[in-house]
C-alpha cells in the first residue's frame, strides 16, 4: 500500500510541475478537509498552492511598457498601442488678445477646441494603422460686448459667419482616414482623406457659385492633406525625444521663420505611478523694419517677444498622452513712422493650452 501510495506521489508531483494543477484527493478527515499525499508519501491536508507568478507578471510589465528602463539607466520613448483600443485627443486652447495705440485698447478673448479619436484597426511591422475620426470642433469669440461662436455639438448658430464655419466643421465632424504612424510617433502613410474632402464638399456646395466651388476646392485641398494631418499629428508628438534620456536630461527644438526664431527646451524629470513628466520651456524672439513697397515713404519696425512654459504627462504603458498644459505670453510692438511723425502699437496675447 505504501509502494503504491509512493509512485501515485511521484504522479501528483511530476502533473504539479508541469501543470500546475491539483493533486489526486485520497478521502477527507474529520473536518472535511480534502487529503492528498504528499512528497514523502504521507497523506496531509491539500493547501492549495500559490503561484509565484513574479517571473510572468515582469515579463507582462515589460511587453506592455511603452517607456521603460535600459540597461544603463536610460529611457527609451516610443508609442505602445493596443488593437481595438481607441485613444482620445482633445486640444484646448484660450487665448486673451490686448491690443492698444497708446490711446485706445480693446481686449478680445478667444478658445477653441478640437476632439480627435485614433482608434487602432491593425498593428504590422511595428507600424499602427490607425482609423483618424473628428469628433468635436467648437470656437468662441468676445470683445466684452458680443460673443460670437459655434459648437459641432449645439444646434446651427444665428450669425452668418458663425453659421458659415458650424456648417463646415459639422460636415468634417465624423468622417474617418487612415493613418500609419510608426512606434517613434512618426507619420508614414495617409489614405481616404479625398473621400474626406468630398463628403465635406458634397455637404457644403449648395448654393455656392463656379467660383465659389474652386475656392472651396482649393481650400479643401490645403487644410485636409496629407501635409497637413500629419504635421497636425507629428507636432502633437513633438515632446518625444528622438534619443534616449535619463532623468534630468534635456533636449530641444529650434525653429525659425524669416526674421523670428522660437527655442523650446524639453526636460525629462523622472517616472512616477506609471506616468513619465515632461517639463516645457521656451523663449521667441524676433523683429524687422521695412518701407513701404509703393513709395510712400512710411516705414514699419515690428519686434517679438514670447515664452512658453508647461508640462506633458504621459502614460508609460502605452506613450500617449495623458495630459498637458502649455501657457504662454507672446508681446508684438509695432511703430509706423511717416513723415517724422510715429505711430506705436502693442499687442499682447495670453493663452492657455491643455491636451485631453
Amino acid at each position: 500500500m505504501n509502494r503504491i501510495f509512493i509512485m501515485l506521489s511521484l504522479v501528483v508531483v511530476v502533473a504539479s510541475c508541469k501543470k500546475q494543477e491539483k493533486p489526486t484527493v485520497v478521502g477527507t478527515n474529520e473536518k472535511g478537509e480534502e487529503l492528498v499525499v504528499n512528497e514523502t508519501g504521507d497523506t496531509v491536508v491539500y493547501v492549495a498552492p500559490v503561484a509565484d507568478n513574479s517571473e510572468v507578471e515582469e515579463q507582462e510589465s515589460e511587453e506592455v511598457a511603452a517607456i521603460k528602463p535600459e540597461k544603463d539607466g536610460t529611457y527609451k520613448f516610443e508609442l505602445n498601442l493596443k488593437k481595438g483600443q481607441e485613444y482620445p485627443f482633445k486640444i484646448k486652447t484660450k487665448a486673451t488678445n490686448s491690443q492698444s495705440d497708446g490711446k485706445q485698447s480693446q481686449t478680445i478673448t478667444q478658445e477653441s477646441s478640437t476632439a480627435v479619436a485614433y482608434e487602432v484597426k491593425e498593428i504590422k511591422d511595428s507600424v499602427f494603422i490607425l482609423d483618424v475620426t473628428y469628433k468635436q470642433f467648437a470656437e468662441s469669440m468676445t470683445d466684452g460686448k458680443e460673443k460670437l461662436g459655434f459648437d459641432t455639438n449645439a444646434a446651427e448658430p444665428t450669425n452668418e459667419e458663425a453659421k458659415q464655419r458650424w456648417k463646415f466643421n459639422k460636415a468634417v465632424v465624423g468622417n474617418t482616414f487612415q493613418m500609419e504612424v510608426s512606434k517613434s510617433g512618426k507619420v508614414q502613410n495617409i489614405t481616404n482623406l479625398y473621400k474626406v474632402r468630398q463628403n465635406v464638399k458634397n455637404a457644403m456646395k449648395a448654393g455656392l457659385s463656379e467660383d465659389e466651388l474652386k475656392g472651396l476646392d482649393s481650400f479643401l485641398a490645403a487644410a485636409l492633406s496629407d501635409e497637413a494631418m500629419q504635421q497636425q499629428f507629428e507636432e502633437s508628438m513633438a515632446y518625444y525625444p528622438k534619443k534616449k534620456v535619463k532623468p534630468g536630461d534635456t533636449w530641444s527644438r529650434n525653429e525659425s521663420e524669416g526674421n523670428a526664431s522660437s527655442n523650446v527646451n524639453y526636460t525629462f524629470e523622472g517616472i512616477k505611478d506609471g506616468v513619465a513628466t515632461i517639463k516645457i520651456s521656451g523663449t521667441s524672439s524676433g523683429s524687422d523694419s521695412k518701407t513701404d513697397p509703393n513709395g510712400s515713404g512710411m516705414k514699419l519696425f515690428q519686434s517679438l517677444e514670447g515664452k512658453v512654459n508647461g508640462d506633458v504627462k504621459i502614460d508609460v504603458k502605452s506613450g500617449w498622452v495623458k495630459n498637458a498644459e502649455m501657457k504662454k505670453n507672446e508681446t508684438i510692438r509695432m511703430t509706423q513712422e511717416f513723415q517724422g511723425q510715429k505711430m506705436n502699437f502693442s499687442s499682447e496675447t495670453k493663452s492657455t493650452t491643455t491636451i485631453n
